[in-house]
Formats: C-alpha cells, structure tokens, sequence
C-alpha cells in the first residue's frame, strides 16, 4: 500500500510536470528539427532501416500546411509496383478515432450523454454477461476501462459472403465481464465496435453512412473505405487488391530475423469500427491535421474540440493523463495524443502535439510493423528523457513490485481462464537498485516515484492499486495485476501437462510393443515399423512449426526431422529388398509394402524440399 507522503510527492511531480511543458521553437519540431531539415531526417532513417520495409508512407504537418510528405518502397515488391499517392493502406484501430468523434458529434448536439448508463441507448437485455451492478458509461468504452475481458470469438472472416450486421457480430462475441467499471484499463475492440453500434442507435443512420456524411464528406477524404467490406468506396477496394502485405522482422540480435510475403491478407472485420478504415496517406493526413486546426471541421463549437482534447483518464490518483475522450496519450519530449493499428495487412501510428500544432502519420503494409511507425514519430517529437515527466521525476521511495503479473487484456471467465496462467510476468526489484528484471532479463527501470520506464521506449508504468489493494503496473491500454496464485497455476498446468505426455508416451509405448511383436513376423517388418515411427516424427515436427515453438527447440526439433528423414530413407530400402526377394509375398501385402515404400520417399523428400533439418539458420 503507497504511503500519503508517496501520494503527495506523486501529486506535486506531476503537477510541476504540466507547468514545465517542453516547447517547440518556431519553424522546428518539438524534437528540435528545422522545418527545412524533416525531409533529410527521415530520408536517412529510411536508409538505415532499408531491411525492415516494404513500403511506408508519411507526412509531418501543422496547422497549416503539409511540411513533408512521401511514400517509400513497394506495396507489391515481387512484381515491381511502387507505393503512390494513390497506395491505401489498412489503418486498423486508427479507426476508433472515427467512433470517439461521431461520439463527441452527437454529445454536441445534446443527443449522447457521456456519463448516462450505455444501456439507455441499447436494446432491452442486449448486454448478457454483465457481472457488476455499476453502470458502464461512454467515457468508461472510450477510456477501455468498462471491465471486459479479451473476446474469444473470431473478430474477422476470410469471405465476404460470411459478414454480418454490426448488431449481430456483437451479440455473438460478447465477452465477460471481469473488471469493475473504471477499475482497470483493458484494451477492447468489442466496446469501440459497441460504441459504433450506439452512434448508429443514436443518429439512427447505418454506421458506414453517418462517417461519409459527418466526417469523410466535410474533410474532402474522397479516397478513403470504412467498411468491413470496403464496397462503401470501390475505388479503394480496387486498389486495395492490388497491394500485398508483408511480415518482416530485422532483429538478429534477438534471434528475429523473416521476410514473408502475406499476399494481399485481405479480410473482413465483424466489429467494423473498431479496425476497418482503409485509405490514402493524404486522407489521413486530411483527417488528422483537423485536430491541430483553428477551425476544426469536425464539430460546430470550439469546446467539443476543447473537450475531446482533454484529458478522461488519469495514471492511478495522479494528473498523468492516459486517455483524452478515446485518444492515448504518449510521452515525447512534449505530451502528444493520437492511436497506432495493426491488421493482418498492416501498420499505422497518427500522432499530434496540440500545444505545437504539430502532427505525424505512417502507414505501411507490414503486419506488427515498429521501426516506423513508432521511430518516425520519435524522431518528430523527441525522446521522454527530455520531457518534465522524467526530468522532474524524483525517486524518494522504492517500493518492492516484485511478483508475479498478469495482462489486464486477457482471458479470465470459462475454459479459457487457463490462458493466463501460461503468459504471466515474474517480476524482481532488486535491492539498491532501479534496474527490475524478469526471468533475469531487464524488464524496467523506476526513474520516479511509482514511474517505470521500458526499455528503449518512450512508453512506461505506473505503479498503482486495484479497488481490492493488488498492485498494478498501469501502461496506456492495459495494465499488470499482480496476481500470487498464477505461478501456482502454472505450475498446475505444467504438471497436467507432464502427466498427459507421459500418459501418451506410455500408450504410444504399449502399442509400438503390439507391433513390433506383429511386424517381427513380416519380411522387413522392423524396418516398416521404424518408417510409421519416422512419419509420425515428421508430423510432429510439422505442428510445432505451424504452431510457432519456442526457439529453444529449433535445433532439437530439425535434428528429429533430418534424422526421422534418413530413418525413411533407410526404411524404403529394407522394404524394397523385402518386394524383391520375398517371392511368396501375397498381393494384397505387396500392395502395402509399395505404399509404405512411397510414403516414406514422399515424406524424405518433404524434409529435404521444406529444409526442416536446416537448423543452423
């Protein structure tokens, strides 16, 4: 439990942290770049990065007009077509930004209350899994702290003939609730979709229908989709096909090094408005550049922007904002405010500094892409070592967070509640020291009071509590919990998990003995036996890669498939010599012994094509 002097120390560093904003000079970024400079800048970034893009696109603007703005790469490398002004890119979860200002439109005209229970606006009963009596408001969905664990359910689908209505989708993945309202922050996509679904209840328009006409329309964004399906805007869709998307990782000191190409990943979003605007950089940059505007086209009256703008959502008891009405708040060397997105397609970051009027968007077509989307910005608006937050920040007390911790987004209610037991943090505080460690690798540095950097990250925690005294480490979208039974459970698991191994071992054993006995009385029986035996290896080998292994048992994995390759091999000699010199051999057996000759070529050859036993890559 934080002690009252903590709670006032917290206080006072926070709030000498909003009186001693970072300001940008005139003509700079708030990182100090010279307007005339961003281009050499992030042309240089590019260059440095070269292996970890196929195409990103981004612009750097203020208020008034578009500082810098290009496209970089291929959207589709193996046949040569280049990013253009006319590339769309997926902007995933860029999309709840559309949900939180058609909310603030409709709280503007008196329509939508922001603190009203979100089922006065719902259907009777159509929220089923509520576990607590408070009521869940707007804010509490555009502060993702309404209480609901991860969905189970599938968010998209592969085929366009399998979507459904908006209302439908919900109902059918409705997850539970775990949270108290307003207790923890918990990512959900389900509550943006749920918010989308309240904009169509309240404006009485299909969702798709009211962005054309309150917010694409006014801005002129003619080139962009909002659709599950992108038919809302063929000419994105026509051009949405032509892209590819890819999975690239450049890490080799992390032992993370691929270059995949996804083809074109296309799929359809169920809980559209959480992830499905789809659209050019310039409309993009159409879209964001109205928030650092004097006259913002999105709304009537100057307050509603005021009010979007400040902050909904707070750091523990302190005047840290998190969350300002839907947009996250980061820590530059100024406090910005914006959303990134992931899709199977692609990446996004849009990020603005309101105090500078300044503002930065990337798009690429990489799934899980971070060198840009996350760099360009930092380049833009500088590190948080240079903002008041850390350079004000006093360490007078170090608490011991040592324990084990548990993702806010993840699964808790019904079968799956076994899932976090096997994604938990063990956390160690070390004594004299503000390095903590996990599983002895650095995991955070405390440079505050109740403050905790990530490594090489402008991102960082807060040390709070839950309602019911556990300690939890807030970041912007989630939070850990400290939870003292996980690693008992885990440990549960692995035992279960031991035990059923053991189990089919035993009953593997069991039967490899009834045949062995059945095989010793056939020609080449041993050999049949040991090509079935290096199948099934194969198999095996086969589901671990399909179902990403853990890196330490690359080596030992591809050692069994080179091996179970050659043990094929060895077999299909033994059971040819069998056909050959066992005149006698009925033909029916001389049936099976050529299909198990086949078999074992066909799986030799499946090793050697697909290099499973390429193990020192």
């Amino acid at each position: 439990m934080k002690k009252i002097l903590s709670a006032i120390l917290s206080a006072v560093t926070a709030f000498s942290m909003l009186c001693t904003p970072v300001m940008a000079a005139e003509n700079t970024t708030p990182s100090g770049i010279e307007f005339t400079n961003i281009s050499t800048e992030i042309e240089a970034f590019a260059e440095e990065n070269k292996d970890s893009y196929a195409s990103f696109a981004t612009a750097v603007f203020d208020d008034d007009e578009i500082l810098y703005s290009k496209h970089f790469g291929y959207i589709d490398r193996e046949n040569n077509i280049a990013a253009n002004e006319n590339t769309v890119y997926e902007w995933g979860s860029i999309s709840k930004m559309f949900v939180w200002v058609s909310v603030m439109q409709l709280h503007e005209q008196g329509k939508l209350d922001l603190n009203a229970d979100i089922q006065t606006y719902l259907p009777e009963d159509f929220l089923t899994k509520l576990k607590y009596d408070e009521p869940i408001t707007m804010l509490n969905l555009m502060n993702h702290n309404a209480g609901w664990q991860e969905t189970m359910s599938a968010l998209e689908v592969a085929d366009e003939a399998d979507i459904i209505s908006l209302e439908e989708a919900l109902r059918k993945t409705e997850p539970a609730q775990t949270f108290k309202p307003g207790d923890v922050t918990a990512y959900s996509n389900w509550g943006a979709a749920l918010a989308g679904y309240i904009v169509e209840r309240v404006s009485g328009m299909d969702y798709a229908e009211y962005l054309h006409k309150n917010i694409l329309e006014p801005l002129g964004m003619k080139q962009t989709s909002v659709s599950s399906n992108y038919r809302d805007n063929e000419w994105v869709r026509e051009q949405r096909e032509k892209a590819k998307a890819y999975l690239i990782m450049n890490y080799p000191e992390m032992g993370m090094v691929m270059d995949e190409n996804l083809g074109t990943a296309m799929s359809y979003i169920l809980l559209y408005p959480s992830g499905s605007v789809t659209g050019t950089l310039a409309d993009i940059t159409k879209f964001t550049q109205a928030f650092v505007s004097d006259d913002c086209p999105l709304f009537e009256k100057q307050e509603t922007l005021d009010l979007m703008l400040s902050a909904s959502d707070f750091y523990g008891d302190s005047d840290i904002p998190k969350n300002c009405h839907g947009l996250w708040v980061t820590e530059y060397a100024v406090r910005t405010m914006g959303h990134g997105g992931n899709t199977n397609a692609g990446s996004a970051n849009l990020v603005f500094d309101k105090e500078s009027k300044t503002g930065v968007v990337v798009l690429t077509n990489q799934q899980s892409e971070a060198v840009f989307c996350y760099g360009i910005p930092e380049l833009i608006f500088g590190s948080i070592e240079n903002n008041p937050i850390y350079t004000n920040a006093a360490i007078t007390q170090r608490n011991d967070i040592s324990g084990n911790y548990i993702t806010s987004r993840g699964l808790f209610e019904g079968m799956v509640k076994i899932a976090p037991c096997l994604n938990y943090l063990p956390l160690e505080a070390h004594e004299n020291s503000d390095e903590i460690t996990s599983a002895g690798m650095p995991a955070m540095t405390r440079f505050g009071d109740n403050l905790y950097l990530l490594p090489d990250s402008n991102d960082f925690l807060y040390e709070t509590t839950t309602s019911d005294g556990k300690i939890m480490l807030e970041y912007s979208s989630m939070a850990y919990i400290e939870d003292d039974a996980v690693a008992n459970e885990f440990t549960a698991v692995i035992i279960f998990a031991v035990l059923a191994i053991v189990t089919i071992v035993m009953l593997i054993v069991k039967g490899i003995k009834k045949l062995a006995k059945k095989y010793r009385a056939i020609p080449a029986g041993k050999a049949i036996l040991a090509g079935q035996l290096a199948r099934l290896a194969v198999g095996i080998v086969l589901v671990l890669i399909l179902v990403s292994m853990p890196e330490v048992l690359l080596v030992p994995v591809c050692i069994l498939a080179a091996v179970s390759g050659v043990v094929c091999l060895v077999s299909s000699v033994f059971t040819a010599k069998a056909l050959v010199t066992e005149k006698e051999m009925k033909k029916f057996a001389r049936v099976r012994y050529v299909f198990s000759v086949l078999c074992n070529l066909f799986t030799a050859g499946f090793v050697v094509y697909f290099q499973m036993f390429n193990f020192w890559t």
